[in-house]
């Protein structure tokens, strides 16, 4: 296990990734963390396993992923979320000064709703570069400001509810600025972590999600063969 540690505020990286889970379905709308199968929502939480509505974390990284979760999910894309949790019952089962490098994933219209946010990123910081002159290279100049993006603001992930003919779940993202001294000790974290883990020392990695995703990409590529065939 590693800590890191900034202002007095302590932040857990599990030997075994913290993964909880966006359970969508109409009985639900929580995050959850264990096995929950054919478990009510009521029974699940006399037993610890769900962590709240909505959870405000400090942001770490997003990937890309094609997982294959049988039967209902073949080769489907997600975005995996990497954060420390501020905010919510992922934070308040630690102490008021620590917290653990947590994950889940975004399917589906939680996705979708989370791309949009980031997307309003890249045109905040066209726009940006366009009315300062457009002097820079402007690759080098949205890297730049993706990360002020990330790294000084706080994202807020909640389930709203949509109703219709059949009522279900998705989770809604938000982001605001980092106010407090633990949200900002939270993303100067988040910003060394995320360095950590672009030089490849492990973080932010689970080897069981990265091995469903490698299946998953084959699979995709063996049935597009067949279908050239």
């Amino acid at each position: 296990m590693t800590a890191f540690v900034k202002d007095g505020f302590a932040v857990r990286i599990p030997n075994i990734p913290s993964r909880y889970r966006a359970n969508c379905s109409k009985d639900y709308g929580l995050f959850v963390h264990g096995d929950t199968k054919d478990k009510s929502s009521r029974d699940a939480e006399k037993q610890g396993l769900t962590k709240g509505e909505y959870v405000e974390m400090a942001l770490v990284c997003l990937q890309n992923k094609t997982l294959t979760f049988e039967p209902n999910y073949i080769n489907e894309p997600f975005t995996e979320v990497w954060g420390i949790p501020t905010a919510g019952e992922m934070k308040t089962q630690f102490s008021a000064n620590a917290s653990e490098l947590s994950t889940f994933l975004l399917h589906r219209q939680s996705m979708d709703n989370l791309a949009k946010l980031v997307e309003q990123f890249s045109k905040n910081a066209f726009d940006e570069w366009v009315s300062e002159g457009m002097k820079d290279d402007y690759n080098e100049f949205a890297i730049t400001k993706a990360t002020e993006y990330y790294f000084t603001n706080i994202f807020r992930f909640e389930f709203e509810e949509v109703k219709g003919k059949y009522t279900y779940y998705y989770v809604k993202s938000s982001f605001r600025k980092a106010e407090s001294k633990i949200e900002k000790s939270a993303c100067l974290i988040a910003e060394e972590i995320y360095q950590k883990y672009q030089t490849g020392l492990g973080y932010c990695v689970d080897n069981r999600l990265e091995l469903n995703h490698k299946q998953s990409i084959k699979m995709t590529a063996e049935s597009s063969t067949e279908l050239v065939k």
